[in-house]
């Protein structure tokens, strides 16, 4: 569970974890330096179930650093990333692991979704859940990438020996996304046909709901020139998933090929960003 200044949510988002009916697990709490009550409320937590292990970073290193933190530290066969706003039926964890250790050619297992504002009783059920059950990596990729709208099954259980191979939630914006299609080159995500995840959408929450702004400093809390080239940076992910998974000389070049096809269809924001830096030069120049 990575987290910064979650004090409004926190606790009924860990309760929901620490109720779960697979109890078997390690919740890390990574907290990017919050300036809230949030580290005071999980180390109470902490005293109360030894399954909950605290950090705090010393420095705000991002959203996609910490999400990639607790996975390098992860010492399970499975990891689920926990939001601090989010909540989960009671046999989440269950569930999933079931349908994991039934198909070991999965990568990953999420279950339906709901979303919500305020109250976790009260929200609607989502339609657009994803399965890619298909037989090769490029039809994978592909299915993904063309089906997937909100990245629900990030929050799902993922199989942490597939996870390793990848390289986790790079720095920039949709990292999370080419995060899931290099798994989907690694292999099928599993449906669980029960509503057992409960996604909370408000703006303090959801880089969906968030401007522009936002967004960017949810992922560089300082300034930098790290945060340019946003586009190109997305697109030289999904091309180092290709080019890092395993798979026959023809999967990847169907893969390479449809990937370049978007590289074209994306010219307008690769010239946007190009832009973007320019105008960020002669700031800094001036």
């Amino acid at each position: 569970m990575p987290v910064y200044n979650g004090e409004a949510t926190i606790e009924g988002s860990m309760a929901s974890l620490l109720a779960q009916t697979f109890g078997d697990f390690e919740l890390i709490v990574s907290d990017n330096a919050s300036t809230d009550a949030t580290e005071s409320l999980v180390r109470a937590m902490a005293a109360r179930d030894p399954r909950v292990r605290y950090v705090r970073q010393a420095l705000n290193i991002g959203a996609n650093g910490n999400y990639s933190y607790v996975a390098r530290v992860a010492r399970g066969e499975f990891l689920k990333w926990a939001s601090a706003s989010d909540w989960c039926d009671p046999t989440f964890l269950e569930r999933c692991v079931a349908a994991l250790d039934a198909h070991p050619d999965a990568v990953v297992a999420a279950p339906r979704t709901r979303l919500f504002e305020g109250d976790s009783s009260e929200g609607h059920d989502y339609a657009h859940d994803i399965e890619v059950l298909d037989a090769t990596p490029s039809g994978r990729l592909i299915h993904l990438y063309q089906t997937i709208r909100l990245n629900n099954a990030f929050n799902g259980l993922i199989r942490l020996s597939a996870l390793r191979q990848t390289r986790l939630v790079e720095p920039y914006h949709q990292a999370d996304m080419v995060l899931m299609g290099h798994l989907a080159l690694l292999g099928k995500y599993l449906l669980v046909d029960e509503r057992l995840f409960y996604r909370r959408m408000e703006a303090t929450t959801s880089t969906a709901l968030q401007d522009a702004d936002a967004v960017r400093r949810h992922h560089y809390p300082t300034p930098t020139a790290h945060s340019l080239f946003q586009v190109w940076k997305r697109h030289a992910g999904w091309f180092r998933a290709a080019l890092d998974a395993p798979m026959s000389s023809s999967e990847r070049r169907k893969v390479l090929a449809f990937l370049g096809r978007h590289l074209v269809w994306d010219r307008e924001n690769l010239a946007a960003d190009l832009g973007g830096a320019w105008r960020y030069a002669m700031r800094r120049a001036g």
